[in-house]
């Protein structure tokens, strides 16, 4: 049976009920309605792309056009319809699938050029490889275009404060950050709990994710990490010698963009594997950190942290071009502005778990501890016994309608702000990568907000900002 498509006033009355907008509040209408599509430009079409694809258009061949995947198993929610209109991508087999659906954009292989002729699109949607995630929003954002950027938003801690800050000059752009479960009713319910008091002031969480990708004892990457962590049977635990010749499909040096030049190798594709390259990426830290941090950032309102402390059990010396699949980092954040008590957060990932865990709490998930029991990141107040007549709380925290949702709407002047927009992404983004750089120098950070710097060791500067590539090193301006 062919399901009734929903009339223009319940998609925007349901939209904005779900998403929380004030009853009388005016909309920012910027000359568009839910009517209108948006003319996007995607760069990078392959990969993570393939979702935001599916999710922001009718792709040809998707069956459940009715959902958006990205309200994390929330209810069925009206599907943006947008225009394709450009498609970037430096690997050229993916940028010609996605020629073959969407016939009609125009196509790049250097994202660069997408912003000669910026009154082409209204939006963009960035799914580049994480060391080129700043380049393309930024040239977006001071183009004047509403930005979904995928996990993490930036490479490093300088171009989140420089994005978070340029971003903040437009305040009519519509911004969100591709960690969609942001958007799910499971943070709402989540905090809902917590704001009973059932388990008192909140002193601890511990987030673990059992990913192990990455550098790593031989018999680990056996067992964890089979699939990526070797080529040609020999575990990948270092630069191959031999620069092998580049496909004519790969546009490599684009690829690179502002990292250091390297030869082309095959060890650096696909994504499992270039990810866990510091010059390219960051491993599972900012990976993964900006979907299960991000639960402890939303509910407790915690901010910027203190000290930043990070170790690696089976590597304790971070390695100069790969990071750890195994790491426990340990943040201590102040008060928060609401006035919750300081709390540490445990940050687990890989072969590595908080102590009392068990396997019914789940490969990924987070404890939150406080002064008269826990609480489990699927809503499971602990010890069970003592909680076993506790009733859940009412709804009364704004659902969303969904992740991409959010950003089309406000780019329609008809919804209110996204709810992982660039001035919450930014900072958490910050937060993030300030594990990995407290593992890289050694040192249990001090950290100084204010000035971009640990205060006791300057020795983490090249991991809070580096140096680009001649081509590329005269676009990010702060």
């Amino acid at each position: 049976m062919k399901k009734r498509r929903m009339t223009r006033r319940e998609f925007v009355g349901g939209a904005l009920a779900a998403a929380g907008v004030v009853a009388g509040a005016p909309a920012l209408l910027r000359g568009r309605n839910l009517n209108d599509k948006l003319d996007i430009a995607f760069i990078a079409s392959g990969g993570r792309a393939n979702a935001s694809l599916s999710e922001l258009t009718m792709t040809p061949g998707r069956e459940d056009a009715g959902r958006d995947r990205g309200s994390a198993a929330g209810p069925t929610a009206p599907h943006p319809d947008e225009n394709v209109v450009i498609l970037c991508d430096v690997n050229q087999i993916a940028l010609d699938r996605a020629s073959q659906w969407f016939p009609k954009a125009r196509t790049f292989t250097d994202l660069r050029r997408v912003f000669d002729r910026p009154d082409a699109f209204d939006a963009v949607v960035v799914s580049t490889a994480e060391h080129t995630h700043a380049f393309a929003t930024y040239l977006a954002l001071t183009h004047g275009k509403h930005v979904y950027c995928e996990k993490p938003l930036t490479y490093n801690i300088w171009e989140a404060r420089l994005i978070r800050e340029t971003a903040a000059k437009y305040p009519k752009l519509s911004t969100q950050m591709g960690n969609q479960g942001h958007a799910s009713p499971a943070r709402r319910r989540i905090k809902e709990i917590l704001m009973t008091g059932v388990i008192g002031p909140v002193r601890e969480v511990h987030v673990w994710a059992d990913r192990a990708w990455g550098l790593q004892d031989a018999a680990s990457a056996e067992k964890f990490d089979k699939p990526h962590g070797f080529y040609n049977g020999v575990q990948i635990v270092d630069r191959f010698r031999e620069e092998m010749p580049i496909p004519p499909t790969n546009h490599f040096d684009l690829w690179l963009g502002p990292a250091p030049a390297r030869p082309y190798h095959e060890t650096y594709f696909p994504g499992p594997r270039w990810y866990r390259w510091w010059d390219v990426g960051n491993g599972t830290m900012s990976d993964l950190g900006s979907h299960d941090n991000d639960v402890a950032y939303t509910v407790l309102d915690i901010r910027q942290p203190l000290t930043v402390e990070a170790y690696s059990p089976n590597v304790p010396t971070a390695h100069k071009e790969l990071a750890p699949a195994t790491m426990r980092v340990t943040y201590e954040f102040a008060a928060s502005p609401s006035g919750a008590p300081p709390v540490k957060l445990f940050w687990y990932q890989g072969d590595i778990k908080p102590p009392g865990w068990v396997p019914e709490w789940g490969g990924r998930s987070q404890l939150f501890i406080g002064d008269k029991g826990m609480l489990l990141g699927n809503g499971k107040l602990l010890p069970e016994e003592k909680f076993k007549d506790f009733e859940m709380p009412p709804e009364t925290l704004p659902r969303s309608p969904g992740h991409w949702i959010e950003w089309v709407n406000h780019a329609k002047g008809v919804g209110p702000v996204p709810g992982s927009n660039f001035q919450y992404s930014g900072w958490t983004t910050e937060a993030n990568h300030l594990g990995n750089v407290a593992y890289r120098t050694g040192k249990k950070i001090e950290w100084d907000y204010q000035n971009l710097r640990a205060r006791n060791a300057p020795e983490a500067a090249p991991f809070i900002k580096r140096e680009y590539r001649k081509g590329w090193d005269d676009i990010l301006k702060s």
